[in-house]
């Protein structure tokens, strides 16, 4: 049987040549079975991982089943087996003999692996998820950061928290940062430094949270001198150790805080110094970041439609790239942003409302403490293990 393809853009189901559209529920269950395919899910389970927030029934899930089975076999494809009181998996035979020829070719992997690290540099998020979409068909596995970092840039935090195949250490990091999107009162600088005292997470999320997500925390809090300090040493490590991909990431850390801090001269400086190092590198991810950071400057600066117009180019160049929680960010500064400089505004009321829509499409809303008990837990064994150490 040929490979099944999906098309996540147009909702199409392709097999063998010939290709079936399918309902918007339809291809998320689907995409769901075919991304896990081989496992048994409940029909529990898989309410609520196409169906979270709502309140169907298990008739809902067999009613999918039983279309989807059709379209199917329309089309050739596999088959959605079910497992007597348990509940469905889809049947998917094993690689061809020709990926298992690649797989086995550590120049392929090398190669495949490189090709995931320059579109992640350049921001094609997109390009990611199509390219990783093919691993069966083009015959390589993905190392275990890019099989994590996948998940995140889709938004797919209910994963994160119900995965038990890599370690919590490896997925800490990314938790953390789902949890330092929610929008919420309590402070959470005081974890993420508990998560560092506790070296909680692997290498890479460590240097991360140190150089960069971590200011971010501080500057919303009021800890300003805090932040900047984090930033300026961030700049420092960055060109002593030639970390590029920082650069542009910690140049609109800069101009978040000078807009935060009321700082106009100071942001406009840092404005025109992240658009020249746009214009060398226009990567899509920190382009749709810089353009939301402009907007907000340049309506606090005049107030005039510019500054709108540039909030919503960069909403739109964030759905080109495909970096779902990057998007949530980029509102969530916008928002703190506005609260201080200009509460109470229509453009205020009306980013804010976007962040707690884009919250709830992530599911944030909904998991957010299932989401603060998961890191908790994890850091509290770790203290109470090292204390017994």
């Amino acid at each position: 049987m040929s490979q099944m393809k999906l098309d996540d853009e147009r909702r199409l189901l392709e097999c063998k040549g010939r290709t079936v559209a399918l309902l918007a529920k339809e291809y998320a269950l689907l995409r769901c079975l075919y991304d896990n395919a081989n496992r048994v899910f409940s029909r529990e389970h898989l309410l609520d991982r196409v169906w979270p927030g709502e309140y169907p029934t298990d008739r809902t899930v067999d009613d999918h089943v039983y279309r989807l089975r059709r379209k199917l076999k329309e089309v050739g494809g596999p088959a959605i087996e079910t497992v007597r009181g348990v509940g469905y998996s889809l049947s998917l035979p094993p690689r061809l003999a020709l990926a298992e020829v690649s797989l086995r070719d550590p120049a392929v992997q090398e190669a495949m692996n490189g090709v995931f690290a320059r579109y992640h540099r350049i921001g094609q998020g997109q390009a990611i998820l199509k390219l990783a979409n093919q691993q069966q068909e083009l015959g390589f596995e993905l190392d275990s950061f890019y099989r994590l970092y996948i998940r995140f840039i889709q938004g797919d935090l209910r994963w994160f928290l119900e995965t038990h195949e890599p370690p919590m250490n490896e997925r800490i990091y990314w938790l953390l940062l789902f949890y330092l999107f929610a929008d919420t009162p309590d402070p959470k600088a005081a974890v993420c430094e508990r998560a560092l005292r506790l070296n909680a997470m692997h290498a890479e999320g460590e240097r991360e949270m140190r150089l960069l997500n971590i200011a971010d925390l501080y500057a919303n809090e009021g800890r300003m001198e805090e932040a900047k300090a984090v930033l300026s040493e961030g700049q420092r490590t960055a060109v002593e150790q030639g970390l590029d991909g920082f650069v542009m990431a910690l140049g609109t850390s800069a101009l978040y805080m000078s807009l935060l801090d009321g700082d106009a001269d100071t942001a406009r400086k840092q404005s025109v110094d992240v658009a020249e190092l746009l214009k060398a590198e226009p990567y899509l991810r920190e382009l749709a970041a810089y353009r939301m950071l402009e907007g907000v400057r340049q309506l606090l600066d005049s107030g005039g439609q510019s500054g709108e117009e540039m909030l919503r180019e960069g909403l739109e160049i964030f759905e080109q790239s495909g970096f779902i929680p990057h998007r949530l960010l980029a509102l969530k500064r916008v928002g703190e942003v506005l609260r201080q400089r200009l509460p109470g505004y229509p453009v205020e009321r009306r980013y804010s409302l976007k962040f707690t829509e884009e919250s709830i499409r992530l599911g944030l809303h909904d998991l957010q403490p299932k989401l603060e008990s998961k890191i908790r837990a994890y850091l509290d064994q770790l203290e109470s293990d090292q204390v017994f150490l």
